[in-house]
């Protein structure tokens, strides 16, 4: 199996500039941010999915951009809520309705869920669900056998910001799909790594000047301000990506509270029944706060030294 060293290795990574940390936040933050632009369903096969309120024939990773950074390429979309959808979990349309997106919620953050593939003078990708390496989890019957799910655009166009007007039609990408081949390519730091996607020689003007890779930096809010006492916008992009409290249960865990209220407020009620805790229940829990970071400290050394 082909590892990309991507959630891993940043900036410090690689020898470059080191980032501020990413902001922790609940994942309450992106039910709210999503809530009025969809609806959340009960799921046999993925627990909780959001299917966004959009057109007929709408498709992720269509309206947005994307931007070749120190984490390759990652994708700057234009979609309500995209920094949340197209980062953190995956698209699928396994198991919906109405046959349609839906988005599958996850705790770690990605330059974008998708595979890349490459036919004669076009690119396509394809939302997919992915490792934390970016290697792609489904079988290849799920990922080949549907050309809808597929954007392929002539690659001089991925320059730019793209609109659903900038990819193939469905019969075209039929053909497209059928002769296409994995797009890869090697980025050169300190060392070679392997990634998926184009080479980023193909964002040169017609001069043959490539733009400058910028690095990601961490926006404390959504909304937020790029921070300009902290280098040129030019050498940065600038995403929110935060880090969530929960793990992949206690997400699902905030949207089944979020569908189901009369739940929380039985729990809260539960909970307010229990007695104080003792000053030495309190140490007790200090205590073993800080033995499980001491360990998840032992274990971030440890995966740093395996992916150096």
């Amino acid at each position: 199996m082909r590892v990309w060293l991507l959630a891993m290795v940043g900036a410090a990574g690689l020898g470059l500039s080191v980032r501020a940390e990413q902001p922790r936040v609940d994942f309450d933050l992106v039910i709210e941010a999503v809530k009025n632009s969809g609806a959340w369903q009960e799921n046999a096969a993925h627990k909780f999915i959001y299917q966004p309120t959009v057109p007929p024939g709408w498709a992720p990773y269509r309206h947005g951009q994307w931007r070749y950074t120190d984490y390759g390429w990652t994708w700057q979309g234009a979609d309500r809520g995209s920094w949340a959808t197209d980062h953190y979990g995956y698209w699928t349309k396994r198991g919906t309705v109405s046959g349609g997106w839906a988005w599958v919620p996850g705790g770690v953050w990605l330059p974008s869920a998708v595979e890349w593939l490459r036919s004669g003078d076009y690119l396509g990708w394809r939302a997919s669900k992915l490792d934390r390496f970016s290697n792609a989890l489904e079988p290849e019957n799920i990922r080949y056998g549907d050309p809808s799910e597929w954007n392929f655009t002539l690659a001089e166009k991925i320059r730019e910001p793209l609109t659903v007007t900038d990819f193939a039609p469905p019969d075209q990408t039929k053909d497209l799909l059928v002769s296409a081949r994995p797009a890869d390519h090697v980025f050169t730091s300190y060392r070679e790594i392997e990634r998926p996607g184009p080479d980023p020689s193909i964002l040169k003007d017609a001069d043959g000047r490539a733009p400058a890779i910028p690095n990601i930096s961490d926006l404390s809010a959504p909304d937020a301000e790029p921070d300009q006492k902290a280098g040129a916008t030019e050498s940065r992009l600038y995403l929110y990506r935060p880090k969530f409290y929960q793990d992949e249960d206690g997400i699902f865990r905030r949207v089944d509270l979020f569908l189901r209220p009369q739940a929380r407020t039985q729990q809260a009620a539960e909970l307010g029944q229990l007695a104080k805790p003792t000053p030495a229940d309190l140490k007790k829990q200090a205590e073993a706060l800080q033995r499980q970071e001491e360990l998840l400290e032992k274990q971030r050394q440890h995966e740093a030294e395996l992916y150096r």
